[in-house]
């Protein structure tokens, strides 16, 4: 609601007219790279690297793809060794950004991530090793210059896949790195 009564003040004035048009500017100017780590140490850790490459279309639409790897460990409430357990998950995504002013844009975001079912992931009955997770992400964030060529993106998305097993909670909060070549 707050997010709506805002796009329409700041509407009617063109926020971005001092910017240079990304149409006119070399392919690899429009090109970024960049993605976001995570950390989580404890009774269950969880390292995640995920990379991204993304082009700006236009000056308010950039689109990109994304790798992820997910190191989980759960260490079974620390009881003992035989209820430790660890695996690797790994996917992809796909991401459109739209830029509401410079700073401010909407995200949206399909995600695929295989998972292995030996770690009480799974909630089928197939006896398959791994299976395939599907996540859609929708919210937004906000764009921090960090130099001409560096930004720091903040994003609030909310999950809409009620039955992921990875994210146990709406909504997921991101923090990552946006590098133009």
């Amino acid at each position: 609601m707050l997010l709506s009564l805002f796009v329409l003040i700041i509407s009617p004035y063109n926020v971005f007219a001092d910017e240079e048009d990304v149409r006119d500017l070399p392919t690899r100017e429009r090109i970024f790279v960049g993605g976001y780590i995570g950390l989580q140490i404890g009774t269950v850790t969880a390292i995640v690297v995920s990379p991204t490459i993304a082009y700006r279309f236009t000056n308010r639409l950039t689109m990109g793809l994304g790798g992820t790897y997910q190191y989980y460990r759960d260490r079974g409430w620390g009881i003992s060794p035989e209820f430790s357990s660890s695996t690797n998950i790994f996917g992809g995504s796909a991401f459109a950004r739209y830029s509401i002013t410079p700073q401010f844009f909407g995200h949206i975001e399909y995600e695929a991530l295989n998972l292995d079912s030996q770690m009480g992931f799974s909630l089928d009955s197939t006896n398959e090793d791994r299976f395939w997770e599907h996540n859609f992400f929708a919210g937004g964030g906000y764009r921090a210059p960090l130099s001409p060529r560096a930004f720091l993106n903040l994003m609030v998305l909310y999950n809409f896949n009620s039955e992921s097993v990875v994210y146990y909670q709406n909504p997921i909060l991101r923090i990552g790195l946006d590098v133009r070549l």
